[in-house]
């Protein structure tokens, strides 16, 4: 009876563990308005089509800068594994994407100074926006960040999956929530 017990225990832990991460990803002010169906290739194929549409984009930080918009996130694109989290390997991108954050969620580009900083964001499509990679110009997708996480990468890749960043600063890893395959 008592195995029973620590079983049911154990499960139910689990379930609000995860529902805890589920909601830092997508904040409940943010969950329920974002097109969990959305990927990369529809919109940088099609980006006015989408304009307005809120979604979730992952990926490793490229640069972070202050500028008369806002801080500026230049990211390459790397597919979210089924917790939401960019684990894929960089030559599986599809891309650049950038992200203005207008209202402040960063507090410091610095956060972002690492090579190794993946983050996931719930961003609004804006549209298209030029960047310049070495000597070529090149129109990428623009969004405008709602809400970030940050991912500590090097404890992700050794099996512990806490994250730091903006909201709960611990959680191990909900999956299934948004289902699979990989969002973008």
């Amino acid at each position: 009876m008592k195995r029973a017990s620590l079983s049911l225990s154990m499960v139910l832990l689990c379930l609000v563990a995860g529902a805890c991460h589920r909601t830092d990803v997508v904040p409940d002010r943010l969950e329920g308005r974002v097109d969990k169906d959305l990927r990369y290739s529809d919109i940088k194929n099609n980006p006015e089509a989408y304009r307005g549409k809120l979604m979730l984009a992952g990926g490793k930080v490229l640069s972070a800068k202050r500028t008369q918009e806002g801080t500026r996130l230049e990211v390459l694109q790397i597919p979210l594994s089924e917790d939401l989290m960019p684990t894929g390997r960089d030559t599986e991108s599809k891309g650049r994407f950038v992200v203005i954050d207008r209202g402040n969620n960063v507090s410091d580009p610095a956060v972002f100074d690492d090579e190794k900083t993946r983050v996931t964001v719930v961003g609004e499509v804006l549209g298209m926006t030029t960047i310049q990679i070495d000597e070529v110009q090149q129109q990428v997708p623009q969004l405008a960040l709602k809400h970030v996480t940050v991912w500590d990468w090097d404890r992700t890749r050794s099996g512990y999956a806490p994250y730091y960043g903006y909201g709960y600063p611990y959680a191990w890893g909900y999956r299934g929530y948004y289902g699979y395959p990989f969002y973008w």
